[in-house]
């Protein structure tokens, strides 16, 4: 019988993989070609390592000319805050990061919590705090924020892990994103103007 019908009785998924075989081997053997193909001969002679070469006998001995002779004296005093694209970026550190641009007087603090960082960039502020587990930190704003004139307007979380809540009030929109583990806990919350 010839290999053709041999080939046509052969169910579709082994006719699939000779084809790939077949493929993979053609691909090799066409690698295997264009790798070996310049490790013959084509004509040129290489120098001969054992032949001495000639190396010069005497060095120069002046300098270039036209060289600079003085370096810049005007060099910046002060780098930039602003980020090109984003806008003026704004950076505090402990209590005085509740006084950010975009966060409303008097937002609610968990008590244990310390405010680690603040920033702001154009109309977004972010407050970082520590030292309150995010099951606490949830508890606490679900009553402190509608007390404060906040709407809640999501609550999803993992117990004992993380948790995120969404809020509106006092013209901004924000977010409190709380996670830890054991004394690992981290506070973000997120303010953005209206």
């Amino acid at each position: 019988m010839p290999d053709s019908q041999a080939l046509d009785r052969t169910r579709p998924g082994d006719r699939r993989v000779r084809r790939a075989t077949m493929l993979v081997a053609g691909l090799a053997l066409t690698g295997f070609v264009g790798l070996t193909a310049g490790c013959g001969s084509d004509g040129v002679d290489l120098p001969d390592p054992s032949a001495s070469a000639s190396l010069p006998t005497a060095l120069p001995t002046a300098l270039p000319s036209g060289l600079p002779t003085a370096l810049p004296t005007a060099l910046p005093s002060s780098l930039s805050t602003s980020i090109p694209g984003v806008g003026k970026v704004d950076s505090v550190t402990g209590a005085a990061a509740l006084r950010g641009t975009n966060v409303p007087t008097d937002f609610p603090v968990p008590p244990g919590a310390a405010v680690k960082v603040g920033t702001t960039t154009g109309k977004s502020s972010t407050v970082t705090l520590s030292g309150v587990s995010s099951d606490r930190a949830a508890a606490f704003y679900r009553t402190a924020l509608p007390r404060a004139g906040y709407r809640i307007t999501s609550d999803v979380g993992i117990p004992g892990v993380a948790r995120a809540l969404a809020f509106d009030g006092h013209s901004v929109t924000g977010s409190i994103g709380a996670a830890g583990l054991g004394q690992s806990n981290a506070i973000a919350i997120v303010f953005t103007k209206h």
